[in-house]
């Protein structure tokens, strides 16, 4: 991981790569430095029958919550509107394997308005998405594809996380493991058991 520049200097751009090394939650530096790539988030929450339901999505962590943007029509948006008990994942399929588990309340910031409101004000989910979302997960291509699609109303939810669990690593967390099960001497014999 990249050193900390010193102070007055200039402030860190973009994901830095992370310890291949290192395993077990992260910092809050970490987690944050992690939350600003492009990874996508899985939303889930309930519907109005009481099913899980979980949907992938783009989001923006502002370093307290996170921000979700769906399209009018999403059906999830109206799920969260009606029950605001969400979770959601953002994890790297890859070593160093990071991930966050958030659990949260969704707060109906905007729902389902222009990209410009009735006063003339640029909504929040139009600003989100033009600083933040559409430049991080798309590059250069991000004005682009929002030329297309900046004339449909969305939403802004921000889910205001009151659990967040992190990690990083390929080893297992102490409290998965059962220390019986471990030899720590290379003769000691283990005794299994057995289950049913």
């Amino acid at each position: 991981m990249a050193e900390a520049p010193p102070s007055g200097g200039p402030a860190q751009t973009g994901p830095q790569e992370p310890s291949p090394t290192r395993m077990g939650g992260m910092t809050t530096a970490e987690m944050n430095d992690f939350l600003a790539g492009a990874w996508i988030a899985h939303v889930a929450c309930i519907t109005p029958a009481g099913e899980p339901y979980v949907v992938p999505s783009w989001y923006w962590w502002d370093g307290v919550a996170f921000w979700l943007l769906p399209r009018m029509q999403s059906a999830w948006a109206h799920y969260l509107a009606a029950n605001p008990r969400v979770s959601l994942v953002v994890d790297e399929p890859a070593p160093p394997i990071r991930k966050v588990v958030c659990q949260g309340t969704a707060v109906i910031v905007e729902a389902a308005v222009g990209p410009f409101l009735a006063d003339g004000r640029m909504s929040i989910w139009n600003q989100i998405g033009g600083q933040h979302m559409a430049p991080r997960y798309l590059g250069a291509e991000a004005a682009k594809y929002r030329e297309t699609v900046n004339v449909e109303p969305c939403w802004s939810i921000k889910v205001i996380p009151y659990s967040l669990k992190t990690w990083q690593g390929l080893g297992w967390a102490a409290r998965y493991k059962h220390p019986e099960l471990h030899a720590t001497v290379r003769d000691q014999q283990v005794t299994p058991t057995y289950y049913g």
